[in-house]
């Protein structure tokens, strides 16, 4: 029988996978009890990043996103939301809702009109 000279040396079985690894590859899994190895967890990690990512986007679709061209404040509100007024500096009829490619371009318009001799 060959002698184990390193902790090292021992295979251990990922409760995850299945798979034996090297105890240098195994960690301690999310529920603080199972050895899992670092692909496992690095696998779960993506998973997490992917469902953050999935989490902000259903945000962004229930909000909308204002901007003061008085005090230039940003804010968001809830869709269903209606605002008429700055809630920073209170005045009305300075609000564009960002993102919005035709408010920018009607608004721009109204600019250049402003500007005229």
């Amino acid at each position: 029988m060959r002698a184990i000279e390193r902790n090292t040396d021992i295979k251990i079985k990922c409760h995850k996978c299945g798979n034996e690894y090297y105890m240098g590859m195994m960690r301690i899994g999310q529920d603080g009890k199972n050895l899992v190895c670092r692909n496992c967890l690095e696998r779960k990690i993506v998973q997490k990043d992917i469902t953050n990512s999935e989490i902000k986007i259903q945000q962004q679709d229930h909000t909308k996103e204002y901007f003061c061209k008085e005090c230039r404040y940003s804010f968001k509100r809830a869709k269903h939301i209606t605002i008429s007024t700055c809630p920073y500096c209170g005045s009305s009829g300075s609000l564009m809702i960002k993102g919005s490619t035709a408010r920018i371009i009607a608004d721009a318009s109204k600019m250049k009109e402003d500007f005229r001799w």
